[in-house]
């Protein structure tokens, strides 16, 4: 279904009257495809913030997303339904928590703290946690987003622990925090069976060039 729709979309509506093949089309086609698939994801997920009343929370994860996740990256489901059940689990999960379960400000800054360790190993030897149909093999790019992650996450650091005083809000960031990490270790690549680029025969050679 998915499939169709987006070649419905390439061939009737973006391209229509051309005609694109190769590389070029594989590469359109997986873009569309990726948006086919996440606009009812995403749809469901806005609508359960509005039934629970969470909009202005759930816009605090997306941001968190935006600034952390873009340079860390991280394990993809595999199946439509998997992406369709984590994403809600990741989005819903540090907001429900944050706002439903009493944490004490002590154990907010030991989850600060036992985060920032861990997101510095996962920066170092980890980021950016690329996929074999979105790999990232220079290592000038792959230093890049090291940096820029690093530089992310410090900022969010800052604002949070300085400039926020909402507790529930201090909780939701170091939790959302927390799955961007988890998601770029090796242990959700295998559960969600996903691949690192290096894994793939066509790019390991060309790995870290």
């Amino acid at each position: 279904m998915v499939e169709k729709m987006s070649t419905y979309i390439l061939d009737n509506i973006l391209y229509k009257g051309e005609n694109i093949s190769g590389d070029e089309r594989d590469i359109m086609m997986f873009g569309i495809m990726r948006i086919v698939e996440d606009i009812p994801k995403y749809l469901f997920i806005f609508l359960l913030g509005l039934i629970l009343n969470v909009l202005p929370y759930l816009g605090i994860v997306l941001i968190i997303t935006a600034l952390y996740k873009s340079f860390v990256g991280g394990a993809h489901a595999s199946t439509n339904i998997e992406c369709f059940i984590f994403s809600t689990i990741y989005f819903m999960m540090p907001i429900l928590i944050a706002k439903y379960v009493n944490i004490p400000m002590k154990v907010t800054y030991i989850m600060y703290l036992v985060n920032f360790i861990f997101s510095i190993f996962v920066i170092l030897k980890i980021v950016p946690g690329d996929t074999a149909e979105v790999p990232i093999l220079k290592r000038s790019r792959r230093n890049k987003l090291k940096v820029l992650s690093s530089i992310s996450l410090i900022s969010i650091y800052i604002i949070s622990l300085i400039f926020l005083k909402d507790g529930i809000v201090q909780n939701m960031i170091v939790i959302t925090l927390m799955e961007i990490n988890i998601f770029a270790t090796n242990i959700s690549y295998k559960l969600l069976r996903c691949k690192h680029s290096y894994e793939e025969a066509e790019y390991k050679q060309y790995f870290n060039s």
